[in-house]
């Protein structure tokens, strides 16, 4: 293991398992979220999985797509709807909005405790995440987008997606 994340990883185990406990994230430009269980479900060739340059597209257990954040964020650039043979995601019908927004945990995050860290900024390409002095970080819930670039650089996963109605 090496960096940061490399040893608070080992203390505070595997990166991202928070977040696949209670939110499973759609890809972006769905059109209808039945179409997900009825249509993805006969998909054999995962095509909106591999399409991902990112690569943060997996099945779950009904074999229906999600976003795993711990691997990166999502660029929004249209490759799984554009590799969607179903029409479950449609650049033109669907929406790029996700429908979520990143949350960071003051107890466990490294800055809120006077070290100097600031890894989230790397991943936020919206500048969403604004530091209060050097040492407290706060996310503009207006400004996020949901991507969850941000998810993979806090070396202490302290960056969780949640849904925009809990906000």
């Amino acid at each position: 293991m090496s960096g940061r994340g490399g040893i608070l990883g080992t203390l505070f185990g595997k990166k991202g398992e928070k977040n696949f406990k209670t939110l499973c994230v759609r890809p972006p430009y769905g059109t209808q979220s039945t179409l997900f269980e009825g249509r993805c479900v006969t998909c054999h060739d995962t095509p909106c999985v591999n399409a991902c340059p990112s690569e943060i597209i997996f099945l779950d257990a009904a074999h229906t797509p999600c976003l795993d954040f711990a691997k990166g964020g999502c660029s929004f650039c249209e490759a799984c709807a554009q590799a969607c043979p179903k029409e479950v995601l449609n650049v033109e019908t669907g929406t790029n909005v996700l429908p979520i927004y990143a949350k960071i945990d003051i107890l466990a995050c490294m800055a809120w405790h006077q070290s100097l860290c600031n890894s989230c900024l790397d991943g936020c390409d919206v500048h969403a995440i604004r530091f209060l002095g050097l040492f407290r970080p706060n996310i503009d819930v207006d400004a996020c987008n949901g991507c969850g670039g941000c998810v993979k650089f806090c070396p202490c996963e302290a960056i969780t997606m949640r849904a925009k109605e809990e906000a």
